[in-house]
């Protein structure tokens, strides 16, 4: 969490030697990588096991949390595919070029994105029923609600649409983009001679679009590594080990252990952007050392 929030005020307040309209996509990354932390890391599993009956776990509380998690999952891979198409049509067309240049353009599908994936993670609400939770506490019987999953068609559908919308369709997507980006790179670097790309092109704005692209390929492809396994084990579990029978917690099956590995794995996608803008751009990490060591840069 502290090093996504530093990671903003690295992207927004230092010169990082990026565009300004990366800096938008990526400081809102790291704010919705942070989100997907607290709602889902945080609050959905880590205080789960330190209390026994957290209050998130009663209606409506739970409800809303799943919708926060959801959304924040959703808005994060998402930007990371937007940002992809746009670095594309960046290099495919000087219109585009143009047009997602402007900072107020990028601005408004940041937030198109962040509160359509929100408004698509509504439906979640509804896939927990109330149940009554049987528990002593001090040798005495109490009864409070709590939420469980609801396991009918309505929950099963939301849940296959939600799988897809934040994992199948963005791989492909990712997939097929920083491919064309990779051919139209290529394309352009048997075109023309280094003096005359620098010519055509800038040497300032070329050097933003190369980093940029840099730190995008590396970006995506990390999201794909680190995102794929849960994918993977949850269409697994929802179709070969689909039975009331099938114990989750059960940790003697490999699919149970496979699962929960998988959802760590992509947590871990949202907690590493600095270790990344470190490892890709040297200009963040000189920034990031300078500010941490209070020297001048």
């Amino acid at each position: 969490l502290a090093a996504n929030l530093f990671t903003v005020y690295m992207i927004c307040f230092r010169n990082c030697g990026m565009s300004k309209t990366a800096c938008i996509y990526l400081a809102a990354l790291a704010i919705l990588d942070t989100l997907c932390l607290f709602w889902g890391a945080l609050l959905d599993l880590s205080l789960y096991w330190l209390q026994e009956y957290p209050f998130w776990n009663k209606p409506p509380w739970c409800g809303l949390l799943t919708v926060m998690e959801y959304g924040s999952m959703f808005s994060s891979i998402w930007i990371v595919v937007i940002f992809t198409m746009e670095r594309y049509l960046v290099l495919r067309s000087t219109h585009a070029r143009h047009h997602c240049s402007q900072l107020k353009t990028t601005l408004r599908i940041t937030l198109s994105v962040i509160l359509v994936s929100h408004l698509i993670a509504v439906p979640a609400y509804w896939i927990h029923l109330s149940v009554k939770a049987n528990f002593t506490i001090a040798s005495q019987t109490k009864e409070l609600p709590s939420c469980t999953y609801n396991d009918d068609i309505y929950s099963t559908v939301i849940v296959w649409i939600h799988t897809f919308i934040q994992g199948g369709i963005p791989f492909v997507l990712i997939i097929i983009f920083n491919s064309l980006i990779g051919h139209q790179l290529y394309k352009a670097s048997s075109l023309f001679t280094k003096d005359q790309r620098k010519t055509i092109t800038g040497i300032t704005t070329r050097s933003h679009i190369t980093k940029t692209i840099l730190i995008l390929f590396t970006v995506s492809i990390t999201f794909v590594v680190l995102t794929l396994p849960r994918f993977v084990t949850y269409c697994i579990l929802r179709t070969l080990f689909n039975t009331p029978m099938h114990k989750r917690d059960d940790y003697g099956k490999l699919i149970n252990v496979f699962a929960d590995v998988a959802i760590m794995m992509q947590y871990l996608n949202s907690a590493i952007n600095f270790i990344l803008y470190c490892v890709v751009s040297k200009r963040f990490r000189q920034e990031s050392w300078a500010l941490l060591t209070c020297t001048q840069n």
